[in-house]
């Protein structure tokens, strides 16, 4: 055996030290994908305070660095097709004259979300409201228009991770029941919020997303 061993120690010694590298490789690929994880962008859209369109939509920074919350766009899909608008501002008119004494959070929801923090950009039937009234649907109490159905409700959410030049994006649908009296259900169509974290997804964002309200 100690013959063997001898004849070999040099194929023993480098199968060894193969090994061992390979092992400080997958240690290290373990280091470095957690490393990722942990930088990676990650904003949640949620319901709260409710089951109904009457909750409110809850955005969440579980990032670990802060999110500046850059834009909110709502899409309705009815069956008339899919309507949209920008609610960012909380102000619905158009007028150029703002109290300055008026508290910012009060006028728009633009703004930094520190790490572990969340905030709400108001109930689901406000947001609905909202994208209505921006293409001349009067709703009814809660209920649409004669002859509109609205199907799903989709959340889109432009923002600024950290020192990053690029924005990132997320969205989540959520498919609306029929409205009977006041109270409509409200369903998430995944459970996960979708991130729009990667190069392509963000280039994504920037060309569609952010060019959707500008002229």
């Amino acid at each position: 055996m100690l013959d063997w061993l001898r004849e070999y120690r040099d194929v023993l010694t480098l199968l060894i030290s193969g090994c061992t590298l390979l092992v400080w490789i997958f240690y290290a690929q373990l280091l470095l994908s957690g490393f990722k994880r942990q930088r990676q962008p990650r904003l949640i859209i949620n319901r709260g305070a409710g089951k109904g369109v009457g909750a409110l939509c809850l955005l969440s920074n579980m990032s670990a660095e802060p999110i500046f919350i850059n834009q909110l766009i709502v899409h309705l899909h009815t069956s008339r097709g899919t309507i949209k608008a920008d609610v960012t501002d909380v102000r619905e008119s158009s007028e150029d004259d703002f109290d300055q004494d008026v508290e910012l959070y009060k006028a728009t929801r633009q703004g930094p979300l520190k790490t572990g923090d969340f905030t709400h950009i108001g109930t689901f039937q406000k947001l609905i409201s909202r994208v209505a009234v921006a293409h001349g649907l009067e709703l009814k109490g809660m209920h649409p228009p004669e002859g509109w159905v609205f199907e799903c409700l989709e959340i889109h959410v432009i923002a600024f991770y950290g020192s990053d030049k690029h924005p990132i994006g997320v969205r989540r649908r959520f498919r609306l029941g029929q409205y009977k009296d006041h109270y409509c259900s409200l369903i998430a169509e995944s459970r996960q919020t979708e991130q729009f974290t990667s190069r392509r997804q963000r280039r994504i964002v920037r060309k569609h997303w952010m060019t959707e309200f500008e002229n």
